[in-house]
């Protein structure tokens, strides 16, 4: 029996219980939910699933999908996907980025990241505000897969140079 993938998606204004209806409808499919990321995002819920399966089992996920997803107001879509493959040969790291808020941060730190052949496994980003101040305050946190081939001190030279011009910390560090 040959397994099916599918990533699906769905972005809604949040209310409590969409997971729990989104997991039931992979379950009650017979589909098996392998990875997820959620997050609410102003008023909206956003969500991304990776969801495996038999062919009956993720046929049903498809069109029980676009039913669930009238019911909820949600906008879902799916998409067919390959198995996931087997890791590459790429060193772990985990970067952090934090400063206070200005545009343009994300897109600097990833140009470098992406010029070096690194690749963003997972990136969280969110404001947060100082005590006193109310200044809008920074934070980004990625998960990277660094080529075995990246000169390390290079990159580290490039992020240092690009934080420092925007009056940022960084930290960046291997994975265990």
């Amino acid at each position: 029996m040959k397994a099916r993938y599918l990533v699906l998606t769905a972005v809604g204004t949040d209310r409590p219980g969409l997971v729990k209806q989104i997991s039931a409808m992979i379950r009650d499919a017979r589909a098996n939910l392998e990875d997820s990321r959620m997050a609410i995002l102003g008023g909206e819920f956003a969500l991304i699933l990776l969801v495996s399966g038999a062919e009956d089992a993720v046929a049903a996920v498809e069109r029980r999908s676009r039913e669930l997803g009238k019911e909820l107001g949600l906008e879902i879509t799916v998409r067919e996907t390959a198995r996931p493959q087997e890791p590459k040969s790429y060193l772990p790291y985990r970067i952090r980025v934090t400063g206070v808020d200005h545009p343009g941060i994300v897109h600097a730190i990833t140009d470098i990241l992406a010029r070096r052949g690194v690749n963003v496994a997972s990136l969280e980003s969110h404001l947060s505000y100082a005590a006193n101040s109310g200044t809008p305050l920074f934070e980004l946190d990625a998960e990277l897969q660094l080529p075995s081939e990246v000169a390390l001190k290079e990159l580290r030279r490039d992020l240092s140079t690009a934080c420092e011009e925007d009056n940022l910390d960084f930290v960046l560090e291997a994975r265990r």
